[in-house]
């Protein structure tokens, strides 16, 4: 057994050997083990090169974005004296970087089964690209997406998309006050096809500060819109227009965010801020009738603790004007648990999440997490057309978008109506060795209704 005074000797002489390395000149950068991603890759997510000086948590941040880029299942990084300054080695174990996965899910009102393969380290460079398609009770599609995050390994970085889509878009009543209990079935269904793309080109400045801008331009065709006859209430619509008429949708896109996340295997730390906007218009394709804008902020904090212990903070808002029916926002299924698929919409779409995730046990590289969390959502139509003179029904819009009867949907927010929070529990699934979690189980409770739905969802 060493004595204290050797253990003492030695601590003083791993703390002297750091403080002689810093602001030492980094002379070399080698890269261990890297058998799927070019080394100049890994060199170029590390943000680690000859010529630099070594400072005090240079290695601490090397090692935070290796383990942050997603594809390497476990980093060390040390230096070593290496001719007229230090060494930095890099050792890394890469994730499997692609996979063909089933994919499946279900939430209330939304079951959906399909296939996606993907790729997360395109050329061995961390590009990454997706094929996937889906088939859905409301909402099927197929999704094409390349992504270069570091265009010839600078702070450039696009992606381009190309999708199909065939869904089913419900609209229930927001006003109760003329219904016994909260309408658990739509007024109307409206089916529409779109297909379509997306590109979006920007720079990430510093790593932390991306700025971009892009272009949608895509057709929107509405097969049938008609009144839910399993909804007795619905009988008041029989006859209106369609909910929707067809339009090619052309809008550019701005965005940008702060982001100072980090993530170590499935825990997330650091916070991320981010506005966007969207501007639909002749002038970037869109019909002559189809003319809107949409804003939006979101906000996520994530805080480690205990090592393996995360709790995930979320907020965020959505605006927009004359919106057409499938960019309208919507709350409900996956974005507020214990609640249908789209059971509230509007212009307007205020919301919170927070999760606490914490360890239950790990088995041969699957590390299986539990959650419980808070989900709520503030949604409502700023601005809605003129009334007719009987006050029946709210004029067409000029796009010819058709809302539901004055009697069955106010203007307005009312926060008795259109405030809704959820909370509950669930299990995450990850494999190390692949660059995704393989599979989430939520149960959720939308307080006040005594509603317990269930979200299971598989692949991504």
């Amino acid at each position: 057994m060493r004595s204290p005074v050797c253990l003492a000797a030695l601590a003083v002489s791993l703390t002297a050997a750091q403080a002689w390395a810093v602001d030492e000149v980094i002379t070399d950068v080698r890269v261990h083990n890297a058998v799927r991603t070019d080394e100049e890759a890994v060199r170029s997510i590390a943000g680690v090169s000859i010529g630099q000086l070594l400072k005090p948590d240079t290695l601490d941040v090397v090692r935070e974005r290796l383990h942050t880029s997603g594809l390497f299942a476990d980093v060390n990084v040390y230096w070593e004296p290496y001719q007229d300054g230090v060494r930095v080695n890099i050792v890394v174990k890469e994730k499997f970087p692609w996979a063909p996965l089933p994919t499946f899910s279900y939430s209330p009102g939304n079951v959906s089964a399909g296939a996606l393969i993907a790729h997360g380290n395109l050329f061995g460079r961390g590009k990454r690209g997706v094929i996937g398609a889906r088939v859905s009770n409301v909402d099927s599609g197929a999704l094409v997406a390349y992504d270069d995050p570091a265009v010839w390994q600078t702070w450039i970085f696009f992606t381009i998309k190309g999708k199909f889509q065939l869904q089913i878009i419900p609209e229930y009543s927001n006003n109760y006050s003329n219904l016994p209990d909260m309408p658990l079935s739509p007024m109307r269904n409206t089916k529409l096809r779109s297909y379509g793309g997306e590109v979006n080109a920007g720079v990430a400045w510093f790593r932390k500060v991306r700025t971009s801008v892009g272009w949608i331009l895509d057709q929107n065709d509405v097969l049938w819109s008609a009144p839910n006859l399993g909804n007795s209430y619905a009988q008041a619509i029989i006859g209106a227009p369609a909910a929707a008429v067809s339009a090619r949708r052309g809008a550019a896109t701005a965005n940008v965010t702060f982001d100072f996340r980090a993530r170590q295997h499935a825990v997330m730390y650091g916070n991320a801020l981010s506005f966007s906007l969207e501007l639909g218009s002749t002038r970037w394709g869109s019909d002559d009738r189809l003319n809107y804008w949409k804003a939006s902020t979101s906000y996520e904090h994530g805080i480690r603790f205990f090592r393996r212990h995360n709790l995930i903070v979320r907020a965020g808002g959505i605006a927009g004007d004359n919106l057409p029916l499938w960019a309208e926002n919507s709350a409900g299924g996956t974005n507020l648990r214990g609640y249908l698929y789209r059971q509230f919409q509007g212009d307007t779409h205020l919301r919170t999440q927070v999760e606490y995730h914490f360890p239950l046990f790990s088995l041969w590289g699957l590390d299986v997490r539990g959650l419980v969390f808070n989900d709520a959502a503030a949604i409502w139509f700023r601005a809605l057309p003129s009334q007719n003179l009987d006050r029946t029904a709210y004029d067409l819009r000029p796009d010819g978008r058709q809302f539901l009867p004055p009697t069955y949907l106010h203007q307005g927010f009312q926060i008795e109506q259109d405030l809704h929070s959820s909370a509950g529990a669930g299990l995450r699934f990850y494999l190390r060795a692949v660059a995704m979690p393989l599979v989430g189980l939520d149960v959720g409770n939308g307080l006040g209704t005594k509603d317990v739905r269930v979200i299971l969802v598989l692949g991504v």
